[in-house]
């Protein structure tokens, strides 16, 4: 994997808890998401009008669920910000869950097979995230 990719991640993370931050000072979080989320469809339309979906299948439920998992992390984000909660504690736990589970799971969807080394550095990998706690 190319290091950039991690790198641009963590510059969004940054950048989102930054951004929502000066917002949260100023409006809701109902006028930050619905705002943001009009801008972005505007952006959105303009530059990819030909990516629009006009037949709706089974799949367009997935893409429900996705909009509203966005919104849901987004609120679990401005409410930690609002609340003042030690975001660095709050991610370290949310690694320790999500990022076993998710390991795991990717290799029976992907049809991967764990070995005893992958198991070891997954617990490590909990241990670890676990102990930026302390």
């Amino acid at each position: 994997m190319n290091i950039l990719i991690p790198c641009l991640l963590s510059l969004h993370y940054l950048l989102d808890v930054s951004f929502v931050k000066k917002l949260s000072d100023v409006y809701s979080y109902k006028k930050i998401m619905i705002n943001s989320f009009m801008i972005t469809f505007l952006l959105l339309i303009f530059l990819y009008p030909k990516e629009i979906i006009f037949k709706i299948s089974f799949n367009y439920i997935y893409l429900i669920l996705f909009s509203i998992n966005l919104l849901f992390g987004l609120y679990i984000w401005y409410y930690a910000i609002k609340n003042k909660f030690n975001l660095g504690q709050l991610d370290g736990i949310a690694i320790a869950i999500y990022l076993p589970l998710l390991t795991i799971i990717s290799s029976f969807v992907f049809k991967q097979k764990l070995k005893i080394i992958n198991l070891i550095g997954i617990i490590i990998l909990a241990i670890g995230a676990y102990l930026t706690l302390l």
